[in-house]
């Protein structure tokens, strides 16, 4: 059986702050095209919520009929028979609000273990927070995904859950259609597009070394920040995998993201992969 560890942890420090460059931009560039009416009245709502003192959470905004965290947990769905439970993981400072938005939401999706950590001041101290009450669970295996990831695929999990047999951890990734290049002090070197992995979530792990991994990071005291869960396995030297992924999904970190997954979703464009 599989624990699921969904992150919706985070404060959207970026995303706010990418609504205020994107207004000033276009008070600026007067010559620009002018947005669509779609585009405005999405901006327009998330500047007055921020306006009024009101805290944004990216993955409760809503796109169509669901809210950005639903999507995510519809395609998980499809698992209930392998997902025996649940671990939502919430920013502290809205955890109440959120907790009885998922409560009531969660119902119609047909899954009964469902419990809810408080994140931590880094992305690793949520996932730790999340994964420690699986601890005692009868599961083999621990899903964990950033639900600012909406547009994730049933063939995709299907793939993480078939393969892990044998790995210590899975992730999905994709790569990129541009030209990459590194500076390294000001000195440009361009990387083998084939050689780069985009890295995304769900990944999937061995819910002993998943578990093994953060609490011996967190008794060694180490400052050090991982922006996944993968990268840790890799740093302890355990077995890891890569899964090529569909190159749409797509994590909310800008307006620009939540615009453009917004036109996908909108248009049903997302039905055809």
């Amino acid at each position: 059986m599989i624990g699921l560890v969904l992150l919706a942890a985070g404060n959207s420090e970026r995303f706010i702050q990418s609504i205020n460059e994107f207004i000033n931009q276009e008070l600026i560039n007067k010559d620009s095209e002018s947005l669509s009416i779609d585009k405005t009245n999405q901006i327009n709502e998330l500047v007055d919520l921020i306006n009024r003192g009101t805290q944004i959470n990216k993955v409760f905004l809503k796109i169509g009929n669901l809210m950005v965290w639903e999507y995510s947990i519809n395609v998980f769905s499809k698992f209930n028979k392998q997902i025996s439970n649940i671990i939502f993981v919430l920013n502290r400072s809205t955890f109440e609000i959120h907790k009885e938005i998922i409560s009531e939401k969660i119902q119609k999706y047909n899954f009964n273990n469902v419990e809810f950590a408080e994140g931590g001041n880094k992305r690793q101290d949520s996932v730790f927070n999340g994964i420690k009450l699986l601890e005692n669970k009868y599961i083999d295996h621990i899903i964990i995904h950033d639900l600012a990831r909406p547009l994730i695929t049933e063939n995709d999990i299907k793939k993480l859950i078939e393969t892990i047999k044998d790995y210590d951890g899975l992730t999905l990734y994709s790569q990129p259609n541009d030209s990459v290049v590194a500076n390294y002090d000001n000195k440009i070197t361009y990387l083998p597009r084939n050689l780069i992995y985009l890295i995304k979530t769900p990944q999937i792990f061995k819910k002993n070394v998943i578990l093994s991994c953060h609490e011996e990071l967190r008794k060694e005291n180490l400052e050090l920040e991982f922006t996944d869960d993968i990268s840790l396995l890799d740093f302890y030297l355990f077995k890891t995998g890569f899964v090529p992924g569909n190159p749409m999904n797509i994590k909310i970190t800008t307006i620009h993201d939540y615009i453009l997954l917004t036109q996908i979703i909108n248009t049903n464009y997302f039905s055809f992969f």
